[in-house]
């Protein structure tokens, strides 16, 4: 049974035909392109009074750096994080990342990155993938956690397979309702898109393949799914079942622990797509589970 605000907000998905938006390919990116039209989203004043908001432009689009204002316990420093964002790769910065990029940062006392990557159906994964490789591969000291959500999810998990390829470490990767197989090609993707009230699978596809631009929508750099798992570090991953992405999240931790990773998957009986980012109950859980991973707490093979 899930709880009384996460039904209000489905009800909400579906007052502003939020499915209906995405059910229809030309209709996604037509409004894709709208939406990019208005300029970037930029962090709520109210998120400036909560932590350090900088932003730099060093890889050649903004990247937004959040600290504590607080200084880290030095018995228990933060970690450094990149969180790479989702929205189908098509959408900027929502409402809830700055929000939980916020409490994430007051609750473990990290350094998160969150880049504001150039998105498709003007871009594709070619014009941001180098410059995030160079980010995840982290400047002195410690390399950073790979963190993201939805399509933000599947980039950092590319990223990690690559980062995993060159053997310099193992990366350790969070990974909310990740976008990991652009083609959507799991048989029971169909039954779980009928019961998801915010994404479309059509929509979805056609994300991926604006994304790949002239590349296969299948190979890994956008569908991490069919990538190598050998060397990945631990991983945390969310799903709810009432997510269209779901059948993939599953078998992206079959694969992972096939490959001898130690992934923990948890999963939400009812639950919608990104659940943890939202403010919902549902979302204490994994916000504390993210803070322990954070934290040293192992990952179960």
């Amino acid at each position: 049974m899930i709880s009384a605000e996460q039904t209000t907000f489905i009800q909400t998905l579906r007052l502003l035909a939020m499915k209906d938006r995405l059910s229809d390919a030309e209709r996604t990116l037509t409004g894709a392109r709208r939406l990019q039209a208005e300029g970037p989203a930029r962090p709520p004043a109210r998120v400036g009074r909560r932590v350090d908001l900088s932003c730099d432009d060093a890889p050649g689009f903004p990247v937004w750096t959040f600290r504590p204002k607080r200084p880290a316990d030095p018995a228990h420093p933060g970690r450094a994080v990149l969180y790479v964002h989702g929205g189908g790769y098509i959408m900027d910065f929502a409402p809830q990342h700055w929000e939980f990029l916020a409490d994430l940062t007051e609750r473990t006392g990290s350094v998160v990155r969150a880049p504001q990557y150039p998105l498709a159906p003007g871009h594709t994964w070619r014009d941001t993938f180098p410059p995030l490789l160079d980010m995840a591969r982290g400047t002195g000291g410690p390399p950073p956690v790979l963190m993201g959500d939805s399509a933000g999810g599947g980039l950092v998990l590319a990223l990690a397979q690559t980062l995993a390829a060159e053997g310099g470490h193992a990366p350790e990767t969070v990974l909310i309702s990740p976008f990991v197989d652009a083609t959507l090609t799991d048989p029971e993707t169909a039954a779980h898109d009928e019961t998801d009230p915010w994404l479309a699978a059509e929509g979805l596809r056609a994300c991926g393949r604006a994304w790949a631009g002239a590349d296969d929508p299948a190979r890994p750099e956008i569908s991490p799914l069919f990538g190598d798992f050998t060397g990945l570090g631990r991983m945390l991953v969310f799903t709810g079942t009432r997510d269209t992405l779901h059948p993939q999240n599953r078998d992206l931790a079959r694969r992972a622990r096939a490959a001898g990773v130690a992934c923990d998957l948890v999963v939400a009986l009812g639950s919608i797509h990104v659940y943890p980012l939202l403010a919902v109950p549902e979302a204490r859980g994994p916000r504390e589970a993210i803070a322990a991973f954070l934290a040293g707490a192992p990952a179960t093979a």
